[in-house]
């Protein structure tokens, strides 16, 4: 009786599919005692601003960027200090709805606001939201239009609705029409920054 032999080629087949096997059971061993790779965490970087509260607690200084979270932080300092009275700006602007919260804080709490040295676009929507406005003899207030450059990172935003929503504020303000038509038609830059008579004029101070 003669003996069955497996071809050359089944053979070395079947070897090398248990080899394959092998290698897998392998890596899989490996992969189950292997700590699962977990992305690095995001680190969001703390807000460019201070608030700081003067000794006497009736005035509070913010300086640096109109940046996210400053409506919060505006809205917990003054919970925490109702005796402030009025806030002190510097700064060259930011995220223009952190303005519009800030106003809106500084609104509900009636505070007035000041300038000593420089507020500019964003800012000078928050100086406006003061119930008094005034600012220092080397004071500087300016502002800016709303156009920007086409393109995909500005998404769905309309300059021109944008614009509107805070001439709404300059009018709940008393800021003159006039003064309001100006800001209408500026370009982005340069900046403009009136003379304290033209801000006096347009009411846009309105304490000496």
């Amino acid at each position: 009786m003669t003996r069955r032999t497996r071809p050359i080629d089944e053979t070395v087949l079947l070897a090398l599919l248990g080899c394959a096997l092998g290698a897998l059971g392998i890596i899989g061993f490996a992969l189950a005692r292997t700590e699962p790779l977990r992305p690095a965490p995001i680190v969001i970087p703390p807000p460019d601003f201070t608030l700081q509260l003067s000794t006497d607690g009736r005035d509070l200084t913010f300086a640096g960027t109109v940046d996210f979270g400053l409506t919060e932080a505006l809205g917990r300092m003054l919970g925490a200090h109702p005796g402030v009275q009025r806030i002190l700006l510097e700064s060259g602007g930011g995220s223009i709805a952190e303005a519009r919260g800030a106003v809106r804080v500084i609104r509900e709490h009636a505070l007035a606001t000041h300038v000593d040295g420089h507020c500019a676009s964003a800012c000078a929507l928050i100086f406006v939201g003061g119930i008094r406005r005034s600012m220092g003899s080397t004071a500087r207030v300016g502002f800016h239009g709303y156009s920007v450059p086409m393109h995909n990172s500005y998404g769905m935003i309309d300059p021109q609705a944008e614009m509107l929503r805070d001439m709404a504020i300059y009018r709940a303000q008393a800021v003159a029409e006039p003064f309001i038509a100006i800001l209408s038609s500026l370009p982005r830059v340069p900046m403009w920054y009136p003379e304290p008579a033209e801000l006096r004029t347009a009411g846009v101070l309105t304490a000496p």
